[in-house]
């Protein structure tokens, strides 16, 4: 499960964007996956439409959840 990651709105014109950050991510899931295994990742984020807009961009699919935390949306990918 990815723990919490973001963008520093603070740093005027920050080049970082959701793709680059889901990279990164994923250069360390590679390694951990061929340490542990895996097929899925595992996000929770704001539940904000743009925000999950962006994510489903990148193959995530919202999990419906009977109780969730409230303000947060659970999400998963596949990886393979």
């Amino acid at each position: 499960m990815i723990g919490q990651i973001g963008k520093n709105l603070a740093i005027d014109d920050n080049p970082v964007d959701l793709e680059t950050i889901l990279n990164e991510v994923y250069a360390v899931i590679d390694e951990a996956r061929a340490l542990v295994g895996g097929r899925v990742i595992i996000l929770e984020c704001e539940d904000v439409v743009r925000l999950i807009q962006h994510y489903e961009l990148h193959g995530f699919k919202k999990i419906p959840t009977h109780d969730p935390v409230k303000g947060l949306v659970t999400m998963y990918t596949v990886v393979e």
